[in-house]
């Protein structure tokens, strides 16, 4: 684990662009695992933008309407297992 950072549990879903999200409530960050590319971190995201992209049956297009262009976005090093 990396020293400040959440420990998140991340979800596997279905989607076409990532393939698993996580949230961590206290620091309001979203995790999303892109497919063949680095898993970004989304900084000060509420928590129903979390429950709405897990509920959301495309999942695809709530990112991209609700949070790909609304919150910063940094690169996240994922530990290793």
């Amino acid at each position: 684990m990396i020293p400040g950072q959440p420990m998140v549990k991340m979800t596997p879903v279905n989607a076409e662009l990532f393939e698993s999200v996580g949230y961590a409530i206290g620091a309001r960050k979203l995790f999303i695992k892109f497919r063949n590319s680095p898993t970004l971190c989304y900084e000060s995201v509420p928590g129903f933008r979390y429950q709405g992209l897990l509920a959301a049956p495309r999942k695809d297009a709530y990112f991209r309407t609700y949070i790909q262009n609304n919150f910063v976005a940094k690169e996240f090093e994922v530990p290793a297992p």
